[in-house]
């Protein structure tokens, strides 16, 4: 038999000489094992029942009964709803005078501005770009922002940039673009063209 001191440098040595690569594949396989043979039948199980409720909802799906008073709705009905909500064409100088009569009540006169009426036939929409300068505190433009946007909800704000003179200046100069979304006129093709309204 041999001595205890004799087993124990014998236990060293055979662990000297073992690859630390090959303890690690070891502790990986181990791991692997667990995971297999401890999670892999949990999340099976979690998949199966979500399987089973899925089935369950699609069978309640096809025996619930369909409403009669609600027809199928055409394919160009979105379409019309969507253009249902722009502005119209026609009516472009009113809304640009509720904007400029909305920067009057403010008390920021718009002198100038430039406009540009775009059209295009393969979206049947129309876009009016508004480009007003407005001399006015923070809260005056921020409210022609939101005012005009209530007032327009087919308007949307481009471009806002905002300078002021100097630190102590309470009025800020203001270039703001807008563009009303307007609905493409039925009589056929505009061109687009730029100027005052």
């Amino acid at each position: 038999m041999k001595s205890p001191a004799v087993q124990r440098v014998v236990m060293e040595r055979a662990l000297q000489s073992i690859n630390p690569l090959w303890l690690l594949m070891g502790a990986v396989c181990v791991a692997a094992m667990v995971v297999w043979w401890g999670l892999l039948p949990k999340a099976q199980w979690q998949w199966a029942a979500q399987n089973q409720d899925l089935q369950t909802l699609r069978q309640q799906m096809a025996q619930a009964p369909v409403p009669t008073d609600v027809e199928a709705a055409p394919a160009a009905e979105p379409s019309l709803a969507f253009q249902s909500v722009l502005g119209e064409l026609a009516e472009v100088e009113s809304h640009v005078g509720t904007l400029l009569s909305l920067s009057q009540t403010l008390e920021m006169p718009a002198v100038t501005g430039e406009y540009k009426l775009s059209c295009e036939a393969a979206t049947r929409l129309c876009r009016y770009r508004v480009r007003l300068p407005l001399v006015g505190s923070y809260l005056q433009i921020r409210t022609f922002v939101e005012q005009s946007l209530l007032e327009l909800p087919f308007a949307s704000l481009d471009e806002l940039s905002l300078r002021r003179e100097g630190v102590a200046s309470g009025e800020l100069e203001s270039s703001l673009t807008m563009t009303l979304h307007l609905a493409y006129p039925a009589q056929g093709v505009l061109l687009a063209k730029e100027g005052a309204p």
